[in-house]
């Protein structure tokens, strides 16, 4: 960071901004306090959502510019004018937009606003698990085609859980688990149950019912399985209850192998992550290890005790702008993916209302066990064809998807897609 303030400080990079919500208005704010980073652009379905994030970000209401005209946005962007546009198409063709960052929390959004983007030629730093579980890897070879880059943020769990990773691996420590800490879930949570804690937190209802009947955290954990190989031991994985100090023995008493993906359930691990290490030398990293406090071995508990979302989000966008870097993307077919499971029992003809609603919930597995079921990523306006009992999953058999839904349309051409 200290490369970009020193290289761009008195140049800032003009960050195009998709969506601001609760994790998107704190963007804006952040990339003003930056040195090297301005939010130059907003892109928001609402127009008055977007004059609202930079208003709270200290511009005046009056000096922002509301536009879908490219020559009004740019001319604002050139002269540091605040601009906000609804428009997909006016954004994606700006020519003084150096690199977006897309933050809608919505996975068909997220998805097209992402694919037009890389189309276009810009780089494109998501937030975005919900669009990354369900078409990622498509996106990531759109990047390809166009020699532009498509990153999962730091900040996020699967992205923090990506440094943890490469830092301990790069120690000499085999990953054993890359551990996502949750304090609360309940997987029938609905959008009425809910609602309090939304308002209270000022968090849309449908991510914060995500957030409580672990949909994201499946979704998060999978966007880390696609890019590293990692995958969960069982459907929906074990969300092992613990605390830091037994974390390491409950784990290893847990899991049956190495290379796992999962998550703490309680505990006093806070907003941390956790890689569980594994390194047998008896003779040279024991003794060392037990010194600085770490444990016994040959299991270590690599722990950081907190993920700052859009507090850690401009490291990313340096890295991509000064040495064209991804922070974690997926390598290649999925190897898990998120299914679709009842929230409680589905009838014939009932349409389903995707990810952070009152009819399902999703549950990561690994791919091979995933063939035939309903991704939850695209299950918003499928409809029931036949009755399927609470808590049960839902194959694609089950439901008639909604064909017009341009995020169905993009799954399908993942699918299609073949290793290169």
């Amino acid at each position: 960071m200290r490369r970009l303030a020193k290289q761009r400080g008195d140049n800032p990079v003009a960050v195009g901004l998709i969506g601001t919500g609760f994790v998107g208005s704190h963007l804006a704010h952040q990339f003003s306090l930056t040195p090297g980073l301005r939010t130059a652009v907003i892109l928001n379905r609402t127009a008055a959502n977007g004059v609202d994030a930079y208003r709270r970000s200290g511009h005046d209401i009056d000096d922002i510019v509301v536009s879908d005209d490219v020559k009004t946005i740019e001319g604002a962007i050139d002269s540091g004018t605040p601009v906000v546009t609804t428009s997909l198409e006016a954004f994606t063709a700006l020519g003084n937009v150096e690199i977006v960052m897309e933050a809608s929390g919505s996975a068909a959004h997220g998805a097209i606003s992402t694919r037009a983007c890389l189309e276009a030629g810009k780089d494109v730093v998501s937030m975005n698990a919900e669009a990354d579980a369900t078409v990622g890897w498509l996106l990531k070879s759109i990047a390809a085609e166009n020699d532009v880059i498509y990153t999962i943020s730091d900040g996020d769990q699967p992205g923090v859980l990506m440094r943890l990773i490469e830092y301990t691996e790069a120690a000499g420590f085999e990953t054993v688990a890359a551990i996502n800490c949750k304090g609360f879930m309940d997987r029938h949570a609905t959008p009425e149950s809910i609602k309090e804690w939304a308002v209270r937190f000022g968090i849309s209802v449908p991510m914060i019912t995500a957030f409580t009947d672990g949909t994201k955290i499946n979704l998060e954990n999978a966007s880390l399985a696609n890019a590293t190989g990692l995958v969960p031991e069982r459907r929906g994985m074990h969300g092992i209850r613990t605390t830091m100090a037994t974390a390491v023995h409950d784990m290893v008493k847990t899991f049956d192998g190495h290379g796992v993906v999962d998550y703490t359930l309680g505990g006093d691990f806070g907003g941390g992550v956790i890689v569980l290490g594994y390194l047998d030398d008896p003779v040279s990293v024991a003794p060392v290890m037990q010194y600085l406090k770490m444990g016994d071995g040959p299991y270590y508990q690599f722990f950081r005790p907190y993920h700052l979302v859009h507090v850690e989000s401009p490291v990313s966008i340096a890295e991509v702008v000064l040495d064209r870097d991804e922070t974690i993307s997926p390598r290649g077919p999925f190897v898990a993916d998120v299914v679709s499971i009842a929230k409680r029992d589905l009838e014939a003809g009932e349409s389903l209302d995707g990810i952070g609603g009152f009819t399902t919930y999703g549950e990561i597995d690994k791919i091979e066990n995933t063939r035939g079921l309903l991704p939850v990523g695209i299950s918003d306006h499928a409809v029931m064809k036949r009755p399927v009992a609470s808590d049960r999953p839902i194959s694609l058999d089950d439901v008639e998807l909604d064909e017009e839904s341009t995020l169905v349309q993009m799954w399908r051409e993942q699918q299609a897609l073949t290793p290169k």
